[in-house]
């Protein structure tokens, strides 16, 4: 493949990306992939105006990152692993080719706006029973699939098991007709987008040997996928994050075998300095941005303004018509005619956004949406403030004691009564919002990520031990419970916000006095 005519594409994060023209033409040069410009990466458009980079952009860099961990993959010591040269080079040739189809195709079926509307993917589990149907269709490998699938240990994403469904729906015929001999590719592809590794692969090499790739592409440590987003959302943002020396840490990878005698994909000692970062970046994203009121405030605007949009648009006798197919893998074959002169096909945000204009007067939140100018402010902005706010309330608080304070305050009406001493205008108080928070700390745990060391392969949880204790805390041990949540007020009550503060200081405390 890597000697075959390429297409290069200049990349502001990578440099140039050359990808084999075959793989273009299957995938790149496709409707269905050409979308993914207009579906944006992130939400934290709304909190840095540079951030308008794309889906389309970041599977190319993944392509690229995965391109860049075989070339290293492939020095692994095949004697060590129990493989003549020719079956390490022979189980390496049947991988490469859905490990690079996987870096490139994972995020085929983002939803427009990305992880913002992805859930509703899951209406009436639709992603899954999809997924479960083009998966029947492959003739090699899907009894397995199913039984591996369904024993997970945690369900992929929604947009992960809808891009798996659409890439065998319509790539997997044309990809088997492309490349002779690949009949099981499809599916080791979709265990891949998945994270569905083989169960019970202790006796089968092989099998580990693909675990090993699946992990590099959707695994809970440290895969292509992410090391490009902390990457390009970085650079996007123009956020003051920590430099990950990617190229230094897929340089120092390898597959090699743990204590067990079980093949991992596995960093040596160079790669020690690397790995903090990568924490520390990914944890800087989730925590700074992505967790950022104004993303969350205008994340749960889009949010409601496409339910009323999807209310607007369907006929009369069925009120979810419009989102049961935005949310379908219609859209993603031929154009579906909705009536109202409405018609979807491969939908994107500038279709959501015209549509948004179009209904404009019967959706409040358009205004928002399209000035940018918010209705309500938040009375704290940070975790920290959070903390600063409550300290005295939750100090000494069991985690499952202020999840009762979390939980009363979840209720819609709850916090509505509870202001009716400060904010005495009921239309005022009826808009008060309460938005909960959870960042998405990374953390690496047991058995998720693999270093060599001194000649023995470990266990990243157990190396983190003795590296200290600062690095101890980063990736997971003791880790503090960091849910909790954002309530925005009108702006014309702003004078307010000390009082509405020092209101819910009371209701917790009081709350918890109740236990």
């Amino acid at each position: 493949m890597d000697s075959a005519k390429q297409k290069i594409f200049k990349d502001p994060v990578h440099g140039y990306i050359s990808v084999p023209k075959k793989i273009c033409k299957l995938f790149i040069d496709t409707a269905i992939f050409q979308r993914l410009r207009n579906i944006e990466q992130t939400s934290m458009g709304c909190l840095y105006p540079s951030a308008s980079h794309n889906r389309f952009t970041h599977s190319l860099g993944v392509f690229f990152l995965a391109k860049t961990a075989f070339h290293n993959i492939k020095e692994s010591n095949y004697e060590n692993l129990g493989f003549t040269q020719d079956d390490f080079e022979n189980i390496l040739r049947s991988v490469k080719l859905a490990f690079f189809v996987a870096a490139l195709m994972h995020d085929c079926g983002h939803s427009p706006f990305s992880h913002t509307l992805e859930k509703h993917y899951q209406r009436s589990d639709n992603a899954k029973t999809f997924l479960l149907k083009q998966v029947k269709k492959e003739k090699i490998g899907c009894n397995k699939f199913k039984i591996d699938y369904e024993n997970m240990t945690s369900s992929p994403a929604a947009h992960e098991i809808f891009s798996a469904a659409i890439f065998l729906k319509h790539y997997s015929k044309e990809l088997k007709d492309k490349y002779p001999s690949s009949e099981e590719v499809p599916l080791l592809v979709v265990r891949m987008i998945t994270g569905c590794i083989h169960k019970d692969s202790r006796d089968n090499k092989n099998e580990q040997i693909e675990n090993s790739f699946i992990n590099l592409i959707n695994g809970k440590a440290i895969d292509m996928d992410k090391l490009d987003y902390i990457l390009r959302d970085t650079w996007s943002s123009g956020a003051n994050n920590v430099m990950v020396d990617v190229y230094r840490l897929l340089s120092a990878l390898k597959l090699d075998l743990d204590q067990e005698g079980i093949i991992r994909p596995t960093f040596n000692k160079s790669a020690l300095s690397v790995i903090k970062s990568v924490i520390d970046g990914r944890n800087f994203l989730h925590y700074w941005i992505f967790s950022h009121h104004t993303v969350y405030y205008y994340t749960h605007i889009l949010k409601n303004a496409l339910i009323k949009l999807g209310k607007q648009l369907s006929p009369k006798d069925d009120k979810d018509k419009f989102m049961d197919t935005l949310f379908s893998q219609a859209p993603f074959a031929k154009p579906v005619d909705l009536g109202n002169g409405v018609s979807l096909y491969l939908p994107t945000d500038g279709d959501i956004y015209y549509l948004f204009k179009k209904e404009n007067k019967k959706i409040p939140e358009v205004k928002e949406i399209l000035t940018r100018e918010p209705r309500l402010i938040p009375l704290w902005k940070t975790y920290a403030e959070f903390k600063c706010i409550f300290k005295n309330i939750f100090k000494s608080c069991e985690s499952d004691e202020r999840q009762v304070v979390l939980g009363k305050f979840k209720q819609n009406e709850y916090i509505n009564n509870l202001l009716k001493g400060v904010i005495s205008n009921a239309a005022q108080r009826k808009s008060v919002l309460y938005l909960p928070v959870q960042p998405n700390i990374f953390t690496i745990s047991e058995n998720e990520l693999y270093v060599s060391l001194r000649n023995e392969v470990l266990s990243y949880h157990e190396v983190d031990i003795h590296i200290g204790k600062e690095l101890h805390e980063t990736t997971g041990k003791n880790k503090e419970n960091l849910e909790y949540f954002f309530v925005f007020i009108p702006k014309e009550v702003s004078d307010k916000a000390e009082e509405c503060i020092e209101s819910l200081k009371k209701e917790a405390e009081k709350i918890l006095k109740q236990q």
